[in-house]
């Protein structure tokens, strides 16, 4: 049964900014270099940026082996209260940094969830360079930490934003045994992003309507109405696609980045929900959010 609160019309929506994808293609003509694209397509900073105030207790910081030998940092929150029964796991964007992530984050530690912030090989002083392949091992590393802090009972959820939010999703169609996804400010495929000129040479898919195909585990994708940064109905095209439990919410006046202070505690009433893998009872979004259809 699909609820609906809304139809794609009634929501307002820009166009793509897709320039900062035009130059991949011209350095792979003339240079021939993926791994030149690869570093557009992904902008990591090397370096982390200062240190936020935080709003609360300083998180812990951690580092994480890839399977492939590679040691990337992490922050991590545990609960303060309870068990860390329930861990969620923040993926970043495209030329985040971990203590940006961390300043996003923040906001959602609390009483009874852990959060640990994943980093990527490539970012933030970690040794490496992204790729679609790279990053999966990265976001496989994480999970495979976050059940050994939160131990035998552990929960996972996986929050990603944007190159995060892909990043989310196929991470938990690898692995088998995340709990719950929840993808902000998502493309439906990266290449759709891109002038289509441009979409060959793009090295990496990022297909995420191939990610979906594999879960079926209870999926909330977000989505700023203002976001010039993803195509306006990326969010109905991978609610569409879905056959799990799943949610569209849609912040009104909402840009790329969401403000994670007022959703953060949406966001953990949406995870308690999600325990019981379902959407029926999901509460109403904060204001200024629509919940604009649902799956349960």
């Amino acid at each position: 049964m699909i609820v609906r609160q809304g139809t794609a019309r009634d929501w307002p929506g820009t166009g793509r900014l897709r320039g900062w994808l035009v130059l991949p293609l011209a350095l792979c003509l003339s240079l021939g270099g993926c791994g030149i694209s690869r570093q557009i397509l992904y902008s990591p900073d090397p370096v982390s940026a200062t240190e936020p105030a935080w709003i609360g207790p300083a998180p812990q910081s951690v580092d994480v082996r890839t399977s492939d030998g590679l040691v990337l940092e992490g922050l991590y929150w545990p609960a303060s209260k309870g068990s860390n029964d329930d861990i969620i796991i923040f993926f970043h964007g495209r030329n985040w940094t971990l203590n940006r992530s961390g300043r996003s984050a923040q906001y959602l530690a609390g009483d009874d969830m852990a959060v640990l912030v994943a980093s990527y090989r490539g970012f933030s002083g970690n040794a490496g360079h992204p790729s679609e392949r790279g990053l999966l091992r990265d976001a496989a590393a994480f999970i495979e930490t976050a059940r050994s802090l939160a131990g035998p009972k552990a929960r996972v959820w996986l929050i990603g934003h944007s190159i995060g939010a892909a990043v989310a999703m196929h991470a938990a169609a690898q692995d088998g045994h995340v709990n719950g996804v929840i993808a902000m400010s998502s493309f439906v495929r990266v290449q759709e992003s891109a002038p289509r000129i441009a979409r060959a040479f793009i090295p990496d898919d990022w297909d995420n309507l191939a990610a979906l195909e594999s879960l079926s585990i209870p999926l909330i994708v977000i989505q700023g109405g203002l976001d010039r940064f993803i195509a306006p109905d990326s969010g109905d095209t991978l609610f569409s696609a879905y056959h799990g439990p799943s949610s569209l919410v849609m912040g009104v006046n909402a840009r790329h980045n969401p403000d994670m202070e007022v959703l953060a505690p949406w966001l953990h009433q949406a995870i308690s929900t999600m325990r019981s893998g379902s959407l029926e009872s999901l509460p109403h979004p904060p204001a200024g959010w629509v919940e604009k259809v649902r799956r349960p």
